[in-house]
């Protein structure tokens, strides 16, 4: 088993786990290997990448009174949590706005796109969040893996961790099922708001739309080709 002194290793960059650090490695997109926090019986360990900018997680890392490894654990960082939540405050807000500015029927056909709209956003924020945190949960136990296998060159025979033999299927059912559904929406949302853009002019809901549609479509392409690369 990996020791806390050998881990610590890994921490290239050592500051406290706080709003304002992490907002500046959101900001300036930072993805050392790695930045951490070292406390007496835990390691915080984290880095950006690509797609989450912002969103990474943190890796909490516990160890026994005699310093081993025992547990690894992922919560979202104190950037991530006060986006979540100015985020569905500007959502309210933006709803409330249409309430009190608009007629009747406007203000619930604009409350329900911006809700779909949002609803829609998280979706397609999660998967993305989901798939690469995954790929980051890999590679800290590979990293933690080469310790090991340095610190005891007998285990050198020792198969790796299932995580990484096994191939993720990106053409399953359900993922074919779900852009069956998502891609004409997206390609109707997107219809919609070009033709309304042309009409009746500029609106923060129309260009709200366009952006969210195409960064969906063009994620999802993106991540289905790095799929491909990582696991062929």
């Amino acid at each position: 088993m990996v020791e806390k002194k050998d881990i610590e290793k890994l921490i290239i960059q050592n500051k406290k786990s706080t709003l304002k650090n992490h907002w500046n490695d959101a900001f300036f997109y930072n993805t050392t290997k790695y930045s951490g926090e070292i406390k007496p019986n835990e390691l915080l360990i984290w880095r950006s990448s690509h797609f989450l900018r912002g969103a990474y997680p943190i890796f909490r890392l516990t160890f026994d009174l005699n310093g081993k490894l025992n547990g690894i654990k992922t919560e979202k960082n104190p950037y991530y949590k006060l986006l979540n939540k100015v985020s569905i405050v500007f959502l309210i807000l933006l709803n409330l706005v249409l309430i009190f500015t608009t007629e009747f029927k406007p203000a619930v056909i604009g409350i329900i796109g911006i809700s779909l709209l949002g609803f829609f956003f998280y979706l397609f924020f999660f998967n993305v969040t989901k798939y690469e945190t995954k790929i980051l949960t890999e590679e800290l136990k590979e990293a933690i893996e080469n310790i090991e296998l340095i610190n005891n060159p007998e285990l050198t025979n020792k198969p790796r961790s299932e995580s990484k033999q096994e191939k993720i299927k990106e053409w399953t059912f359900t993922k074919i099922l779900t852009r069956l559904l998502l891609y004409p929406f997206c390609f109707f949302i997107l219809w919609l708001s070009i033709t309304g853009f042309l009409d009746e002019g500029m609106t923060l809901h129309r260009i709200f739309g366009i952006i969210i549609v195409l960064t969906y479509i063009i994620v999802d392409i993106t991540l289905t080709i790095r799929k491909n690369k990582n696991y062929s």
